[in-house]
């Protein structure tokens, strides 16, 4: 008996150990692509027996399929040789991201490959209240699967990204950024629209999932990603798993108190995220802005200093300007203060930073990344997301093959025979 069957407790049944072990095979052609017997033998540590039995009975099910090998000039030996994949196609996966701005719909296949996408305005949505941002995705997802020749039957999971916190029941228990999303059992209002499962998770920790699996973060165990956005969160990887604490706020360093020194001198506890992020920016932006030394941050905006936001501090900051410089590096102090409070807690190997901030990272990484690493006593790598506003939809996605695996496999139907 191989390392892996040994796993298995002795006092499991066979339909228990079936499905165990079907779950493995299928994780890794949905990983790796199509594969040979000998080839699922060596990567699962499952037997030669053990395999054959599984291919067939997956077979059977439909769950993969034989596919053609192209033929190697030097031996026809791939083409003799079997090879089996997923077979992804028999099924759809809906990952949704519903963002402060933008609610973004990606449907795929079981692999995860893409088949279509939908994007709402979700500020222009929100104040008609939830209910309705939830009908346009209940309009946007029949589109998107009576586009790819799909229906509500062939899908089998639906993932939801969300910004705040969210309990184990789905229910939304801090979203600041969403007028009336607080409280709301998110994943009863969608379970409603689908007749799948549907699981909600935050939204950095979707974002960390998607580098993870198509980003800067591949084969890293321990990471931290730093969502920079209006407000600052972050997402935990700790020995391979991501972290969801026991209320679903772990990561939340936005709230994580931070001492700041009054007008009159006193110390007092604020949130971090009053002091840094795109927030503060937008905030000390303006008054800037009402000053001669902001001079090019009114410029940049229109002449309006409501209108500045942290991207017309960063466009002034990028021309040069002194005061506007001055600024992001004073917003950044605070930054770097609670990341290294984190690194020092986890000890990630890697720091990813991300959100709508991210894309002028340019701008302030470097003075980031010193004073942290002058505070912590074993300093990451740093990374910036490349997958900009996409990664929680596609994290959201990943997720929901997870789910569809699992689902099958290690928690199989017990009126399903295996």
């Amino acid at each position: 008996m191989s390392v892996v069957e040994r796993r298995v407790p002795r006092n499991g049944s066979p339909a228990l150990m079936r499905a165990i072990n079907a779950a493995r095979l299928i994780r890794e052609l949905r990983t790796t692509g199509p594969m040979s017997r000998a080839s699922l033998v060596r990567a699962t540590g499952l037997s030669k027996p053990t395999i054959t039995n599984l291919v067939a009975y997956l077979e059977t099910l439909e769950y993969i399929k034989q596919v053609k090998q192209p033929v190697d000039i030097q031996s026809s030996r791939s083409a003799r040789t079997p090879h089996f994949e997923y077979w992804a196609s028999r099924g759809h996966v809906l990952g949704i991201d519903v963002g402060a701005d933008k609610t973004l719909l990606l449907l795929a296949d079981l692999a995860g490959t893409i088949l279509g996408s939908a994007r709402l305005n979700t500020r222009g949505i929100a104040p008609q209240g939830s209910s309705r941002i939830i009908e346009e995705v209940k309009k946007a997802s029949e589109k998107l699967l009576a586009d790819a020749k799909g229906s509500t039957n062939s899908l089998l999971s639906v993932v939801v990204g969300t910004p705040g916190v969210v309990s184990a029941d789905g229910v939304v228990t801090m979203a600041p950024q969403l007028e009336g999303w607080e409280g709301l059992n998110l994943r009863a209002a969608m379970a409603d629209l689908f007749e799948c499962p549907v699981t909600v998770e935050g939204e950095v920790s979707l974002s960390l999932q998607a580098e993870r699996w198509v980003g800067v973060a591949q084969g890293i165990d321990d990471a931290l990603f730093v969502n920079l956005g209006i407000g600052v969160g972050a997402g935990l990887l700790v020995d391979g798993q991501i972290r969801r604490g026991a209320n679903g706020g772990a990561g939340e360093i936005g709230l994580m108190p931070y001492p700041h020194i009054r007008s009159d001198g006193k110390v007092e506890l604020v949130p971090l995220e009053s002091q840094t992020g795109g927030g503060a920016l937008l905030r000390r932006g303006r008054l800037l802005a009402a000053t001669p030394a902001g001079a090019k941050v009114l410029e940049i905006a229109g002449g309006k200093a409501s209108e500045v936001d942290a991207f017309a501090v960063f466009k002034a900051m990028r021309s040069g300007d002194v005061a506007a410089t001055k600024l992001v590096l004073e917003v950044v102090g605070p930054l770097a203060w609670g990341i290294s409070c984190v690194v020092c807690a986890v000890n990630p190997q890697t720091i990813v930073i991300g959100g709508g901030l991210s894309r002028a990272a340019d701008l302030f990484l470097s003075e980031l990344q010193e004073q942290v690493s002058r505070s912590v006593p074993f300093p990451p790598e740093w990374f910036v997301s490349a997958l900009g506003d996409e990664a929680v939809a596609l994290g959201a996605v990943n997720k929901a093959t997870e789910i569809v695996e699992h689902d099958l496999f290690v928690t199989p139907d017990p009126n399903r025979s295996l």
